[in-house]
C-alpha cells in the first residue's frame, strides 16, 4: 500500500516529467503551447501543495505572454525544477519573493 511519501514522490516525478518534456519541446512549441504546458504544471502543483512551483509557473505564464525569450523560459523551468524539492504547503510572501528573485538573479536582472 503506497504511503504519503510515495504519493508525494509520484507527484514530484510527474511535475519533473512535465517540466522536462516542456523544456525538450520548447524549440518546436508555439507560445500558446508553452502557456498550456506551464498551466498544466501550475494546476498540478496547486492541487498537490507545491506552492513554490505554482508561483513560478504563474509568473512564467506572464513572461510568455510578454514575449520573453526562450532562454528566459528555460530559466523559469530550471527554477521550477528546483522548487519541486521545496517543502509543500502554504508559502509566505517572502518565500514567494525569494523564488522570483532567484529567477531574476539567474536572468541577470
Amino acid at each position: 500500500m503506497p504511503g504519503q511519501d510515495d504519493c508525494f514522490r509520484d507527484v514530484q516525478d510527474r511535475i519533473m516529467g512535465q517540466i522536462g518534456a516542456l523544456a525538450a519541446a520548447l524549440p518546436q512549441c508555439a507560445p500558446i503551447q508553452i502557456v498550456q504546458g506551464v498551466d498544466d504544471i501550475r494546476r498540478l502543483a496547486r492541487d498537490h501543495g507545491f506552492a513554490a512551483v505554482e508561483t513560478l509557473a504563474a509568473r512564467l505564464v506572464s513572461a510568455v505572454a510578454q514575449g520573453r525569450q526562450r532562454a528566459a523560459i528555460l530559466t523559469y523551468l530550471d527554477a521550477m525544477s528546483d522548487a519541486v524539492k521545496a517543502p509543500c504547503g502554504p508559502m509566505p510572501a517572502a518565500a514567494q519573493e525569494a523564488w522570483l528573485a532567484s529567477v531574476a538573479s539567474r536572468l541577470g536582472h
